[in-house]
């Protein structure tokens, strides 16, 4: 299904398209410290945010502001990397918050993977680990309090993609965790009684983003696959007092095994 474009996102999409000159097989949004993937590819164009007409700018720090083209290592794969998302908190109407799934959409892209940076919600795991999105949940409330609705299966999350995802895991020596993201409005981090009620839903893990990405990309028929670097124990599971600097500070470290796992994962998509 191709949406109407509205005449901005197409001039964004132009703009884009005669720059890179290709059209990507796989868009990949990258979340808070998750960007050293741009750094594994080869033959690299970046495109800054705030040169494309009429485009959002970032204004979180972790996201850079940019979509970054290249191809994968060793391959003639070509990949689009959105290094910055948007945020709901941001003050942006929900439309805007998954305009980069419109993008990928536009350009071409058929496969689609979502990162994060997310809260565990589950004591025996731990920070560093990384978990394969499921299912999801939108906690934001924001039509109401009978909203809550898990969603999950096959036209949500790729089986073929988890899979490989799953095998990748195994080969680096990681745990493959499978879990129910939750989607909260933010900015302000979970307090410990609105953990416990999460985790009442099943949730295993909680973080501000990625939720409209994923319904976005079910509306447009994507293939997708969405990963959550689990960056710390959310607060109440962890007496550890949480700032955004940590979160970011933490996905730096989980950088390089996320890098791999991802350039893994890629290879592997380039083959199905």
């Amino acid at each position: 299904m191709r949406p109407v474009v509205s005449y901005h996102q197409s001039t964004m999409i132009d703009y884009i398209k005669n720059i890179i000159n290709n059209s990507p097989t796989v868009g990949v949004v990258l979340g808070s410290g998750l960007n050293k993937l741009t750094d594994s590819l080869e033959n690299i164009i970046r495109i800054p945010y705030k040169d494309i007409p009429s485009f959002i700018q970032t204004t979180v720090k972790g996201h850079a502001g940019e979509f970054v083209y290249g191809t994968v290592k060793g391959t003639s794969l070509p990949v689009i990397c959105a290094n910055g998302r948007f945020h709901y908190y941001e003050g942006l109407d929900y439309s805007s918050v998954h305009i980069i799934i419109d993008i990928f959409n536009q350009l071409g892209c058929k496969n689609v993977i979502t990162t994060n940076s997310s809260g565990c919600l589950v004591p025996e795991w731990s920070p560093g680990e990384i978990m394969i999105i499921d299912s999801h949940i939108d906690m934001t409330f924001r039509d109401g309090p009978d909203q809550i609705n898990k969603k999950k299966g096959d036209s949500y999350y790729d089986p073929s993609m988890m899979r490989i995802a799953e095998s990748c895991m195994e080969h680096i020596g990681v745990p493959a965790r499978k879990g129910t993201y939750g989607w909260t409005l933010g900015p302000t981090y979970e307090t410990p009684a609105e953990v416990r009620f999460l985790q009442e839903y099943g949730i295993s893990a909680v973080g501000m983003s990625t939720v409209p990405e994923i319904e976005r990309a079910h509306e447009l028929n994507l293939r997708l696959l969405s990963l959550a670097c689990l960056t710390n124990y959310a607060v109440g599971i962890s007496s550890e007092p949480l700032t955004h600097e940590e979160v970011v500070e933490q996905a730096n470290k989980s950088g390089e095994l996320f890098t791999e796992l991802l350039s893994r994962i890629l290879v592997q998509i380039d083959q199905i």
